[in-house]
């Protein structure tokens, strides 16, 4: 509850401050998709949509649609809901990727990925094993070995975080 609530008080900032800001806030308590983690870590770079953090490796500022979680390269990744795979890829920003759609506008992007099992098409249960974290990209490598976790709702970001299990 707290963390919503520091959400609602960051999103009123910037929203006087005259800030361009896309994002979603929802309710954890009315959240229509629940998800495990994916891997086991600390969350080591937060969901950041309404205000820049500093990314040393790059020496800029950016907004973070995404949360970032600390995990060794190797370990398994799961998938954290039910869904079927629409994308698989690489980007500059968060290399090889994975991405789903959970149903009901949601979208989970996992990156940082290699030995990726899934392709386009295919439906993948919840804790279903479908790729390992490798080694970082150049934006997140200062963050050190790392999973890439995404969420939208309607193409905007949401914080992931409000709907992962405790």
């Amino acid at each position: 509850m707290l963390k919503l609530f520091l959400d609602l008080v960051r999103l009123l900032f910037a929203l006087t401050m005259d800030c361009d800001v896309k994002f979603v806030i929802v309710f954890s308590e009315n959240a229509i998709i629940t998800l495990q983690w994916p891997v086991e870590g600390e969350v080591i770079l937060e969901f950041a949509m309404d205000h820049s953090i500093y990314f040393p490796t790059l020496a800029q500022y950016q907004y973070n649609p995404a949360m970032i979680i600390s995990a060794a390269e190797g370990t398994e990744v799961v998938s954290a809901a039910a869904g079927t795979v629409t994308d698989v890829g690489k980007t500059n920003e968060y290399g090889h990727y994975v991405t789903m759609d959970l149903g009901d506008g949601f979208e989970i992007t996992y990156g940082q990925l290699f030995d990726i099992t899934t392709e386009v098409g295919e439906t993948l249960e919840a804790g279903e094993r479908f790729a390992m974290v490798a080694y970082p990209t150049i934006n997140y490598a200062e963050e050190g070995e790392n999973l890439y976790l995404a969420l939208t709702k309607d193409g905007a970001p949401v914080n992931p975080e409000l709907y992962l299990e405790n």
